[in-house]
């Protein structure tokens, strides 16, 4: 796969990739990621519920100081999969940057009106 487009589902969101991103890092509880992604209650189950079902993530509940609390972890395909859609991402960048500095070379030039053969 080396294409953005033929990339995982999980990333046509920016909420999933955040919440992927973020478990990149760390586990993480649900308020944690409620609160890095900024979203509602049930924005969020349904993008949590989509990573689980496509294998991205795994969800822990357990008790915690006589509470409960859900966390959630990356699983090492969803880890595979990010850093996978890290490096396409970081190639057509480079691409896009090559790209741009050709252009501005040419862009750049000096114009100059000396047609003489020599």
């Amino acid at each position: 796969m080396n294409n953005i487009s033929e990339q995982s589902k999980a990333f046509e969101s920016n909420i999933r990739l955040q919440i992927i991103a973020s478990l990149y890092k760390s586990d993480l509880s649900y308020r944690q990621l409620k609160e890095i992604c900024n979203c509602s209650d049930g924005n969020m189950a349904t993008h949590l519920n989509k990573l689980i079902q496509s294998q991205f993530i795994l969800k822990h509940k357990r008790i915690y100081n006589d509470k409960p609390l859900t966390t959630y972890h990356l699983t090492d395909y969803g880890r595979n999969e990010y850093i996978k859609y890290v490096k396409i991402l970081k190639t057509v960048i480079e691409k896009e940057r090559i790209e741009n500095e050709k252009e501005n070379i040419i862009d750049n030039q000096p114009v100059t009106n000396d047609f003489s053969v020599e």
